[in-house]
């Protein structure tokens, strides 16, 4: 399979899987629970944080495949 292909087949699933996120985001507003990692507390300000790395990673793969030029 191309690299091109690839690239846009895997930030296809990385796009359906953020539309999946939102709805269920919308349905917990509050963004979960916070979670305890010995003293440091994983808030809704991390997830929010680690929401933004993923839609920054989904974006940059989908425009990287347009820029990827085939062997010969």
């Amino acid at each position: 399979m191309k690299t091109k292909t690839k690239l846009r087949l895997i930030s296809l699933a990385m796009f359906v899987v953020a539309v999946v996120f939102v709805f269920c985001a919308l349905a917990c507003p509050t963004l979960g629970r916070t979670i305890y990692i010995g003293d440091f507390a994983f808030g809704a300000e991390e997830w929010r944080l680690c929401y933004k790395i993923y839609a920054i990673v989904m974006v940059s793969l989908f425009g990287v495949s347009f820029f990827v030029k085939e062997k010969k």
